[in-house]
């Protein structure tokens, strides 16, 4: 059972799983579809049409995984020809942004008013920090960190495991946290460093998840 607040608008285009909670003015609309054990609070937006001048009156599609917590004024929008999707484990701090044809992979954090824009990928375990900002078809390698107000730029490569600061943002240091967080070895990295990789060849003409 889910459990939503009587000001929270839920539109029947909406798929909604179990043991979800959906706090006060909430509003989830388009073809949005989201699993079990996610926390929505005051004023979240999801499934809204993409911020692209093409798409302004086209309605589509969002995926949100499991056991996410998504924090007030969070704001999702729709994929346009293709998917935004949100993995598991995800949190969302307040004000954060998710542009359209985004993919957010597990484990990721998104500090307060983080904003990432149009198909940008975040992948796995990764945490960027309060106020960044990452340019459209960026992809954001695994067990990276964003320092606050931090500002990705077209031409950066946000290799894996790796922390990141400033403006243009420029790599300061191996993420160190993340390594003892998650027992990250050599190989790992190798390994995320590969998919990185091959998702950069892809990135820029097809987001897929």
């Amino acid at each position: 059972m889910n459990n939503i607040h009587p000001t929270a608008v839920i539109d029947d285009c909406v798929t909604l799983g179990d043991e979800n909670f959906v706090g006060p003015f909430c509003y989830l609309t388009g073809g949005l579809t989201i699993g079990d054990h996610n926390w929505f609070e005051a004023y979240c937006s999801l499934g809204t049409r993409p911020e692209h001048e093409n798409f302004w009156h086209s309605d589509g599609n969002t995926k949100i995984g499991n056991n996410n917590m998504f924090r007030e004024h969070i704001t999702i929008n729709a994929g346009t020809e293709g998917l935004t999707y949100v993995g598991n484990n995800v949190i969302m701090l307040r004000g954060s942004h998710v542009g359209h044809d985004c993919v957010i992979e597990d484990g990721v954090t998104l500090s307060v008013n983080a904003t990432m824009l149009g198909h940008v990928r975040v992948m796995k375990h990764s945490n960027c920090g309060s106020g960044c900002q990452v340019h459209q078809h960026q992809v954001i390698g695994s067990y990276s960190m964003l320092g606050m107000g931090c500002i990705i730029t077209k031409k950066t490569r946000v290799k894996p495991g790796q922390v990141w600061v400033g403006n243009p943002a420029k790599r300061i240091k191996t993420n160190l946290y993340a390594v003892e967080k998650y027992d990250i070895d050599e190989d790992d990295l190798i390994e995320e460093t590969a998919r990185y990789t091959h998702i950069m060849d892809k990135w820029r003409f097809r987001c897929t998840i």
